[in-house]
């Protein structure tokens, strides 16, 4: 195995865990800018999945280890369940978008490569995250869970619209990452 596929296999230490709940936070924080904007529900929620992958994003980019999107996704969730008191079956489901990200980045450096440092795999990590979570929104949690009544047609329209928005985030947060691990580097 290579030096760089080695580098992403190291296991996480209390740095890397409080920067990836740092992050966690700081999508928490973000959620009230959403939900102020309640009004234009569900078109709200594109803001969801920009900031979820924005967050994401650079905080895996920050700690570069393989594990880093799932563990904030439940760091995120852990805080959503206690501050938000989240339903708890949602917050298990939002605990999975990582896992998508996280087997892309496995296959990445598998192969020699240095996802952490790539735009284009980041970009790609990014929106496996936001159309999962897109995915599992428009899908299951607002018409199963909270009996949200909306047509196939909007339904469709709002989900690409996060998906776009997860992508945005996704590049956002690359180069946020980017930009705080080149100070702290």
């Amino acid at each position: 195995m290579s030096t760089v596929a080695k580098m992403g296999f190291r296991p996480f230490n209390a740095v890397d865990l409080v920067t990836l709940a740092v992050f966690a936070a700081l999508y928490r924080a973000l959620w009230y800018v959403w939900h102020a904007l309640g009004f234009l529900f569900p078109f709200n929620q594109v803001l969801s999945d920009l900031f979820y992958c924005l967050c994401g994003v650079a905080a895996i980019v920050i700690v570069r280890k393989f594990g880093a999107a799932t563990l904030f996704a439940v760091a995120a969730q852990i805080i959503n369940l206690f501050l938000q008191g989240e339903m708890l079956v949602v917050a298990l489901l939002l605990c999975t978008p990582g896992i998508l990200a996280d087997i892309y980045i496995y296959f990445r450096l598998k192969a020699g490569k240095d996802p952490f440092a790539s735009l284009k795999d980041m970009f790609i990590a990014g929106s496996l995250i936001g159309g999962w979570w897109s995915l599992i929104n428009w899908a299951f949690i607002f018409p199963v869970l909270f009996l949200t009544e909306l047509s196939v047609t909007i339904t469709i329209v709002v989900a690409v619209a996060c998906l776009l928005g997860g992508m945005l985030g996704a590049w956002t947060g690359f180069k946020l990452g980017d930009r705080i691990k080149g100070l702290i580097a």
